[in-house]
């Protein structure tokens, strides 16, 4: 009897006599790991279903989260753009005001000399043109 024990678990003699491993062709459709270490039922239709509605709410509550990050992200990206936009309009600003300076400085200067060529003469109207809008 005590070959029998020792050698009962091999493939070969516990299909022959329906010992604790089976051919396979029982009609169980479990597997032997299966039916062997635990007797707990495989999962229910109510179960599965409540077991799939919980991925579906787990996976678009993800998404929703993805989707709210993504929209703050793309609000803070308006406005450091709008804060850029408000930077370069004030330097273009600054530019103008610069330019006009230089060109204040040069009717100045054009109207201050008393015989002005043709080309000093055209230079000092588009000056003027420019700066008082005449």
């Amino acid at each position: 009897m005590e070959e029998w024990h020792a050698l009962r678990d091999q493939p070969h003699y516990g299909s022959q006599v329906g010992g604790s491993i089976g051919s396979g062709s029982s009609g169980s459709k479990r597997s032997h790991e299966d039916s062997v270490g635990s007797s707990a039922r495989p999962m229910g239709r109510e179960a599965a279903k409540k077991k799939g509605k919980k991925k579906s709410k787990d996976a678009l509550e993800e998404v929703e989260k993805e989707w709210v990050e993504f929209k703050e992200s793309k609000e803070q990206e308006i406005e450091q753009l709008k804060e850029l936009t408000l930077v370069k309009k004030e330097k273009n600003k600054l530019m103008k005001e610069k330019t006009d300076a230089k060109k204040m400085k040069m009717y100045l200067k054009l109207r201050s000399e008393e015989h002005l060529d043709d080309r000093k003469k055209e230079l000092l109207e588009r000056l003027e043109r420019e700066l008082f809008g005449n």
